[in-house]
């Protein structure tokens, strides 16, 4: 009799012990809400294709540190575990470090409360972490220099081409960067030319114009525009009717 009683003993003390375990944890499921505006004059999409909730990645997190990472919202399990508490969700897709033609870094975090037997729902808005920048050049300048091209340098060390004609537009870390490069006239001779943009931001898309002369009539003078503000001006040693 004593040992049934004892068993029985045990068997109701682990159940109280399970149960207790069991009511101080919940659950999580993830929605990610993705957007591709970037700043300039006015908020416009960019009109990139847009990734899934599934291929970004997860970290969770509380005031001890991470307590969760997943390489796809995809591989994640909505019955995984948290004791009830404070935590944040980030999610990311693609890196800022990977800077070049049409490479977006989509990243977003949402702070949220885990109650114990309840399946919290998150929804995070993500949005793009690049600067984007592109290169252009008026008609003024494509007549005056028949050739030309130009490289952008990151504050990481990257350089990225923009040869004659480049279109694309260049993901980069929201970080200082220069444009350097080089208009050749039609008779050979080569201007240099180089400039330095500094203040940039994330979800912002900056706009890089080259002009001759903002096409007045006068001394050669190559106009450099950011985001429809001029901002240098580069002589040029030589007759416009050379």
């Amino acid at each position: 009799m004593t040992t049934v009683l004892l068993g029985t003993a045990l068997l109701l003390a682990g159940c109280s012990a399970e149960k207790a375990k069991q009511g101080t944890t919940g659950t999580m499921a993830v929605r990610v809400e993705t957007e591709d505006s970037a700043i300039e004059i006015s908020r416009a999409s960019l009109g990139l294709t847009l990734p899934s909730s599934d291929e970004f990645s997860l970290t969770v997190s509380n005031s001890s540190g991470v307590v969760g990472t997943w390489s796809t919202l995809a591989s994640y399990d909505e019955s995984t575990p948290y004791e009830a508490g404070s935590y944040t969700a980030q999610v990311t897709y693609g890196s800022t470090a990977t800077e070049a033609f049409e490479t977006p870094c989509f990243t977003g975090s949402k702070a949220f409360n885990i109650v114990a037997e309840q399946l919290t729902q998150v929804s995070i808005p993500a949005s793009i972490a690049n600067a984007v920048v592109t290169i252009d050049c008026t008609d003024n300048f494509k007549n005056y220099f028949p050739d030309y091209e130009f490289a952008l340098a990151t504050a990481a060390g990257n350089s990225i081409p923009f040869v004659k004609g480049e279109s694309r537009r260049a993901f980069i870390a929201p970080a200082t960067f220069t444009v350097t490069g080089t208009a050749k006239t039609q008779t050979g001779t080569e201007v240099p030319i180089s400039k330095t943009f500094n203040g940039i931001s994330a979800k912002t898309l900056y706009k890089v114009l080259f002009d001759v002369n903002s096409g007045n009539i006068g001394g050669a003078t190559i106009t450099i525009s950011f985001n429809d503000q001029p901002v240098a001006e580069i002589p040029i040693d030589i007759e416009l009717n050379e």
